[in-house]
C-alpha cells in the first residue's frame, strides 16, 4: 500500500472535513468526502482562527485569499461587563514562537474558501452514518475503505465506534450568536472583546472592517428547558454596557442563532483499527476560547502527515498523530473547561482568569509543526 493506493474515506463535509481532505491531498493522498446532508452546509456564525491555524489554512488555500476573506485581530481584551479591562493578551508580544494575529471569519467566506479549493464536486452528499453490529455504515452499507475519518462533529456516530463510552457534556449553559453591521467606536474593530458578567458573558468582534460586519456571541446559566432569545438578552443582560445592548438590539432575529453549550471532556482513545477521530468528535470544546476550528485544523495537518509519513502500518500512524497532537489538545481543552466554570457556574476570579489566559497562549505556542 502506498500514498496513492490509499483509500481514505472521511465522514463529514464540515470545516474540519474539507480541512483533512485538503491536507492529504497535499501529501499525495486523495481521499472520498462523505455527508449527510443533500449539499454542504455553507452558513453559519463567525469563527475565531488562531494563528497556527491560520498558517495552516494559508497553506492549504493560498493566503492573500484568506486575508481577502477575514479580518486580523492582535488583542484579546477582557473587562467587567460595564467595561473595565481585566487583561489583555497579545499572540505578538508573547515572547512565543507564534508572533502573530488572529483571524476572525464569517463561516460562510471561510467554509466558501474550503469548498472552493476542495471542490464541491468532490463531495459526496446524502450519506447517512450510523454504526450497528461494531460496524460503521452509510446508508445502512458497510463502509469499506483503508482508513476511516470520524469529522463529523460533537455528536459523532464514528465515535460511537471508537469510544462508544464516551458521552457528551451538558453544562446549562445557553447562547446565542449574532452577526450585524455595527460601528461603534468604544467597541475596537482591531481586538476581540470579551465582556464577563455574573454567570455570563458577551464576546464580540469584527470580521469584515470594510463593512463593519460585527460578531457577537451572548451566554448565561440558564435553567433546565430555558433558552435564551433576543429579548431574554435584552432584559437579563442589562446592566451590561449600553453599547453592547445596542449591538444586540439592532441585529435581526434571522441573523440570532441559538443553542445550548455542549462539549466532550478529554480523552485517549481517538482511534480503533483502522477509524480514527478528528476535529469535534474528539475534542469538542466550548466556545469560551474559540479554539475549536483552530485545534480541527491543526490536528487534520498532523493527522495526513502522519499517514503520508507511515512506514509501517496505518495503526501506527494514528498512534503518531496522537503522539504529536493529544496532549497539547487536552491541556487546551482543560483550561478552556475551567475558564468556562469561572464564567458560569463558581465564583468569577479576575486574577485566575488572567492567569489561564496566559497558561493558554503559552500551551497553545508550543507548535506541534
Amino acid at each position: 500500500m502506498n500514498k496513492k493506493t490509499l483509500n481514505v474515506a472521511i465522514i463529514g463535509a464540515g470545516l474540519n472535513g474539507l480541512s483533512l481532505a485538503l491536507s492529504l491531498r497535499m501529501f499525495g493522498i486523495n481521499a472520498t468526502v462523505y455527508e449527510k446532508s443533500d449539499k454542504p452546509r455553507v452558513e453559519g456564525a463567525a469563527i475565531t482562527l488562531w494563528p497556527e491555524g491560520m498558517q495552516v489554512l494559508a497553506a492549504l488555500t493560498d493566503a492573500s485569499k484568506v486575508q481577502a476573506v477575514g479580518n486580523t485581530n492582535e488583542f484579546i481584551t477582557t473587562s467587567t461587563f460595564s467595561g473595565e479591562i481585566i487583561n489583555q493578551i497579545s499572540m505578538r508580544n508573547m515572547g512565543s514562537k507564534v508572533n502573530a494575529d488572529i483571524g476572525t471569519f464569517h463561516r460562510r467566506d471561510l467554509y466558501q474558501l474550503l469548498l472552493d479549493a476542495y471542490g464541491e464536486e468532490n463531495i459526496v452528499t446524502g450519506q447517512h452514518c450510523t454504526v450497528e453490529n461494531n460496524t460503521i455504515l452509510l446508508n445502512g452499507e458497510p463502509l469499506e475503505a483503508d482508513v476511516i475519518v470520524g469529522a463529523d462533529g460533537v455528536f459523532s456516530q464514528v465515535r460511537k465506534f471508537v469510544a462508544p463510552e464516551i458521552s457528551i457534556r451538558e453544562h446549562g449553559v445557553y447562547c446565542c450568536r449574532g452577526m450585524v453591521n455595527y460601528a461603534n467606536p468604544k467597541i475596537s474593530i482591531q481586538e476581540i472583546n470579551v465582556f464577563a458578567g455574573e454567570q455570563s458573558r458577551i464576546v464580540t468582534y469584527t470580521y469584515n472592517r470594510e463593512s463593519n460586519a460585527r460578531y457577537w456571541f451572548a451566554s448565561c446559566k440558564v435553567e433546565p428547558g430555558e433558552a435564551l432569545n433576543k429579548q431574554r438578552i435584552l432584559d437579563s443582560f442589562a446592566y451590561y454596557s449600553p453599547d453592547l445592548l445596542e449591538m444586540i438590539e439592532q441585529t435581526s432575529e434571522e441573523q440570532i442563532l441559538r443553542s445550548p453549550l455542549v462539549d466532550v471532556a478529554p480523552f485517549d482513545k481517538w482511534s480503533r483499527d483502522n477509524v480514527v477521530l478528528l476535529g469535534d468528535a474528539c475534542c469538542a470544546v466550548l466556545p469560551t476560547m474559540g479554539i475549536g476550528f483552530s485545534l480541527g485544523i491543526e490536528n487534520a495537518f498532523i493527522l495526513a502527515q502522519s499517514l503520508a509519513s507511515n512506514f509501517f502500518e496505518i495503526p501506527r500512524a494514528f498512534e503518531r498523530y496522537q503522539h504529536r497532537a493529544q496532549k497539547r489538545t487536552h491541556e487546551l481543552q482543560n483550561i478552556t473547561h475551567r475558564l468556562t466554570e469561572l464564567t458560569y457556574i463558581k465564583t468569577f476570579d479576575p486574577k485566575e482568569v488572567a492567569q489561564l489566559y496566559q497558561r493558554f497562549t503559552q500551551v497553545y505556542s508550543h507548535s506541534p509543526f
